[in-house]
């Protein structure tokens, strides 16, 4: 009896040991991450505007952007957006639409996050929240039944009254925009 009660303390003490062991090499690993992870932060946060982050995605302003180099209608831009974790951008501000005219330069026509095809005439983005203030082209929206998702058109000194967002058929094909939140991120 008196060595099955030996042999018992000796397990209980060997399992106590170990788990310590393996308690203090979680808390270190979470540690670790929890100074990466705010690094991280604290690294976005210092560039004032624009670095270049990885796999061509973008940061500005809390938010990570990609325009891949191809075209494909609304529907598959948006697809393409949300299997990587994003969705078409959403242009909360005139900054905003500022910055995406410049980053990605040059003649510029993308699809963005905003549609009227539920409803005629009330363009919502992808999100759901109603467009409160567009930063429309001379004459847009102007399509009609015809015409239910938008682009965003970079000023060309050859067509200066295209610059702004113009309503477009949702099934031509068209270069575009990704827009994935700071906060959507998830850190290992």
């Amino acid at each position: 009896m008196v060595l099955l009660c030996v042999l018992l303390l000796t397990a209980v003490i060997v399992l106590c040991v170990t788990f310590t062991q393996e308690r203090q090499q979680l808390i270190s690993k979470n540690e670790n991450l929890t100074n990466e992870r705010n690094q991280l932060r604290n690294n976005l946060q210092s560039y004032g505007k624009v670095s270049l982050i990885y796999g061509g995605w973008t940061y500005y302003k809390f938010s990570f952007y990609h325009m891949p180099n191809e075209s494909k209608n609304w529907t598959e831009s948006r697809r393409y957006c949300t299997e990587r974790g994003a969705d078409l951008i959403i242009i909360n501000n005139r900054e905003e639409q500022d910055f995406v005219t410049k980053m990605f330069g040059g003649t510029l026509v993308v699809y963005i996050g905003l549609t009227d095809s539920d409803v005629e005439g009330t363009w919502k983005w992808v999100d759901n929240s109603t467009l409160t203030s567009g930063f429309w082209g001379s004459g847009e929206p102007n399509g009609g039944r015809k015409e239910n998702c938008a682009v965003i058109v970079n000023y060309d000194q050859r067509w200066p009254t295209l610059f702004g967002l113009h309503d477009v058929a949702c099934n031509r094909n068209f270069q575009w925009i990704c827009e994935k939140s700071i906060s959507q991120l998830t850190l290992p």
